[in-house]
């Protein structure tokens, strides 16, 4: 406030007919005094009348001045967010697409970099006088939102105030920027930065990791003039995109394109014939490839289920050892992971980049990740395991796929989501989650256990069911097997399996047969008196 005064006090000023005027009536009044007015001598009084007049003069200037800063300049008040300086007219202009940026104002256009694709840009807001700029991207499916702004000024304060209150995390050094982190634990929800003359920010409505939201500010690029796809938000295309692989890739050139079904049956054929199993990669996952390279099975795809894969090409190796020659080449060997039954090994290289290794129903697998260095690695590891599926068929019998309308496609997914699930229950040991699937009553063979209600079910000892064949066989189970025709299917292999039928788009599990251990025989000999 006294910042304002201090302004509007400087900017008073009266015109030579004023001050004559408010001097002649001054005088004027002294000569005419009335006779209820206290007498004073005269040039007390002119003096105690002219600064009656400065302050009510003051005061008025002051208030208009206030007025005028807070309406923008047209006396209607309004909140604009931001704490420009008095005077400032801050004028916010909504446009239709990031192109408006370049065409229609003298703005730089920056776009927020590794956004994922399933962020769309929802609005568009441009202070021109300012050259402030704020991107709105929204992501419908999850109601996420990422406010992305900036400003053509260092230090702008009406952007970094907007975080006085927040929590402070330590910052981060994103190539030559300091990064502010603002957030709770581990959880980042905005950060500020200086860049080109510019302070940044991002406001995430829910929050991210430290890493991914180093990546959101290292991807932060100024459009180029002329670049149509920047200038849309979209990812700049590569010529190679789709085709990159990482160096350490045997048997792949880079150049290959997805095989048609009649193609992938045949060559999945052969693999069966020379190793005696073959492995699919299921849905989610896209622009599934598969080649033999030497002793393995090797495949290629992405999943973009994930944000932080988006856009990486994965590329696996299966045999029934090891993985081929050169694959870990400048890998260090950095932590065990258990995920969805199967135990796996975490590598890395000096980069950061990160492949897994792991054996699963005697199979060895090695995954490499293009340029993948994120977190949660864990449920990364699970997630591709669970559309990794291992046959040990030829395949032969395999139907052609069904021609299904969009509505049964749904409840078929949804049917095998299910089963999924299940699965994911199975791995985690869950009595309680798995007595919603149960049909009572139920019997467990093996221990043979009768189970009546959902009461006695919890009182089984998960001992007597989960031992670890039993899950192996369980998660291993090829969920895409599930026709819409289907009416029941048995989980698992021959000796460790549930029974399950489809009743009402629900799967009820009405069996459970968990093989007998063998009894371990001592290769000791007796030991004689």
């Amino acid at each position: 406030m006294q910042k304002e005064y201090k302004d509007a006090i400087e900017k008073i000023s009266l015109s030579s007919s004023d001050r004559e005027r408010i001097l002649a009536n001054v005088k004027k009044a002294q000569e005419k005094p009335a006779d209820h007015v206290i007498r004073f001598p005269f040039f007390r009084m002119g003096a105690a009348a002219a600064a009656i007049v400065v302050v009510l003069v003051s005061g008025a200037l002051f208030r208009s001045q206030v007025i005028k800063n807070q309406s923008g300049g047209d006396g209607n008040v309004t909140a604009t967010g931001n704490n420009e300086q008095p005077g400032d007219e801050v004028v916010w202009e909504e446009f239709d697409s990031l192109d408006d940026i370049e065409e229609k104002t003298d703005c730089k256009t920056y776009l927020l970099g590794d956004v994922s694709k399933k962020y769309e840009v929802k609005k568009v807001e441009v202070a021109q006088s300012q050259k402030h700029v704020k991107i709105t991207y929204r992501n419908k499916k999850e109601k996420d939102n990422i406010l992305f702004e900036y400003k053509e000024e260092e230090n702008a304060r009406d952007i970094i105030s907007q975080f006085d209150n927040a929590k402070e995390l330590p910052g981060e050094k994103v190539g030559s920027a300091d990064v502010k982190l603002y957030g709770a634990g581990s959880t980042c929800d905005g950060m500020t930065w200086q860049q080109e003359s510019c302070t940044f920010a991002v406001k995430l409505s829910k929050g991210c990791s430290r890493e991914r939201a180093k990546k959101l500010v290292s991807g932060t690029k100024k459009k180029e003039t002329g670049d149509k796809n920047a200038r849309n938000g979209s990812k700049k295309e590569d010529p190679g995109k789709g085709n990159k692989k990482n160096p350490n890739a045997v048997g792949w050139k880079g150049d290959e394109k997805e095989s048609s079904q009649k193609e992938k049956k045949n060559i999945l054929k052969k693999i069966y014939n020379y190793l005696g199993f073959r492995v699919t990669i299921e849905k989610p996952a896209e622009k599934i490839i598969y080649k033999k390279v030497g002793e393995f099975e090797s495949f290629s795809f992405y999943y973009n289920e994930r944000e932080e894969l988006e856009d990486c090409r994965i590329i696996g190796y299966a045999g029934w050892e090891g993985c081929p020659k050169g694959v870990a080449d400048g890998y260090e060997e950095t932590e065990t992971i258990s995920a969805n039954g199967v135990t796996g090994t975490v590598w890395e290289k000096e980069s950061g980049e990160k492949m897994f290794s792991f054996v699963k129903q005697d199979i060895s697998f090695t995954l490499l990740i293009e340029d993948w260095t994120g977190e949660d690695t864990e449920e990364v590891l699970g997630e591709l395991l669970s559309i990794i599926r291992i046959s040990m068929d030829n395949g032969d019998s395999e139907e052609e796929p069904e021609e299904l309308s969009e509505e049964e496609q749904l409840e078929l997914e949804e049917l095998r989501d299910k089963a999924q699930k299940i699965q994911d229950m199975v791995a985690e040991s869950s009595m309680k989650q798995l007595s919603a699937f149960v049909s009572y009553p139920i019997m467990i063979y093996g221990p043979e256990i009768q189970v009546s209600s959902a009461k006695e079910w919890q009182s089984v000892s998960p001992e007597e069911i989960f031992t670890v064949d039993w899950v192996d066989a369980i998660v291993s189970y090829d969920t895409g097997k599930i026709k819409a025709d289907t009416k029941s299917f048995q989980m698992g292999d021959s000796k460790n399996y549930m029974l399950c039928k489809i009743r009402d788009d629900d799967i009820d599990i009405t069996e459970i047969h968990v093989a007998k251990k063998e009894p371990v025989s001592s290769s000791e000999p007796d030991i004689m008196p």
